[in-house]
């Protein structure tokens, strides 16, 4: 279905931001969803049938037995975390990062099953970073395709140990992908279970939710194939709250909202943007979105823009006294 007349202001208004280099990008798992990975909600129920087995061989006198859920049914977050951690009580860390892994294979996908995350790679020509909940690789994935240079950053250490490329007589920083709920290739990092986000409980505790916090402030949020929902995400929303420094955020959400979601929403500076996609799993709408932000970042409208930027830069230039710069004369 076409984009409606009322998304058009809104990617005005995005564009300018990013313009103005006041736009971050959150990436969620319904960005991954294309390429045929599981959302959270779909994975926690496929380890609460494990889990269940498990269950009942390690306690075979309990009165009652746990039953798992149907993913296409509602899910409280209490429940998926709840999941996540026993899982690892009962099975083991190590079960648990293989079956994560399993889930989250990426390993037969081609390139061209992956429109959106190519999308972001050439937004990232216009962003300063990239942050993301998703375990998987894909956006790596699709750097890598791109040839652009990129690092993972996935926990403290990574702050530290900034990556950089030659260009020249000069150094490039690579660019950043933020991995907030750590990554399947360092598996102490890996945000699951109730007991990794209490740990998270306080700003201060990890380096990455306080840069974080810090990009967004000032700025403006742009919230893709995410759920509003996530525990450590909507905990940082309420810290920005509590500190006055809340940021405004677009919220693209595939489906239409009430009055209540718009109030709730924009209770916390949260305007949700509605594409109503015929198809949830691979929303079409959701490229054009991406692919019209773009046009007016890369298009004539951008050139235009650096035109007239170069045009005060020469009248600031004569109005100090700087002679202008010489152009030198082609040959015939």
């Amino acid at each position: 279905m076409p984009l409606g007349r009322d998304v058009e202001p809104v990617l005005d208004h995005l564009a300018d931001r990013i313009a103005r280099g006041e736009l971050v990008v959150l990436v969620g798992a319904g960005v991954s969803r294309w390429a045929g990975l599981p959302t959270w909600k779909e994975v926690a129920c496929a380890l609460a049938k494990e889990l269940a087995v498990e269950l009942e061989r390690a306690i075979p006198d309990a009165p009652l037995r746990f039953t798992p859920p149907d993913p296409r049914e509602p899910l409280s977050t209490e429940t998926l975390i709840r999941i996540g951690e026993a899982y690892r009580f009962v099975l083991g860390e190590e079960r648990l990062v293989e079956a994560l892994r399993g889930l989250f294979r990426t390993d037969h996908l081609d390139r061209r099953d992956l429109p959106l995350h190519q999308l972001l790679v050439r937004l990232s020509d216009h962003v300063k970073a990239i942050y993301t909940t998703n375990f998987d690789d894909l956006l790596e994935r699709a750097f890598a395709a791109a040839g652009k240079s990129f690092q993972e950053i996935v926990e403290a250490k990574d702050l530290h140990e900034w990556k950089y490329d030659r260009a020249g007589r000069r150094w490039r920083p690579r660019y950043p992908i933020y991995k907030l709920h750590g990554s399947l290739d360092r598996p102490g990092t890996l945000v699951f279970g109730e007991s990794d986000f209490q740990r998270r409980s306080d700003l201060a505790a990890n380096p990455l939710d306080l840069r974080f916090a810090s990009d967004v402030v000032g700025r403006e949020l742009l919230l893709l194939g995410y759920s509003f929902s996530d525990p450590n995400v909507r905990w940082l929303w309420t810290k920005l709250r509590d500190l006055g420094v809340l940021p405004l955020a677009c919220f693209v959400e595939l489906g239409e909202s009430t009055d209540l979601d718009l109030a709730y929403f924009l209770k916390d500076r949260v305007t949700r943007v509605d594409l109503r996609a015929q198809d949830r799993e691979h929303p079409r709408e959701l490229l054009e979105l991406l692919e019209k932000l773009l046009a007016r970042c890369e298009g004539p409208t951008s050139a235009a823009a650096a035109r007239g930027a170069r045009r005060r830069t020469a009248r600031g230039r004569a109005a100090a006294g700087v002679p202008a710069r010489r152009r030198r004369s082609r040959r015939r």
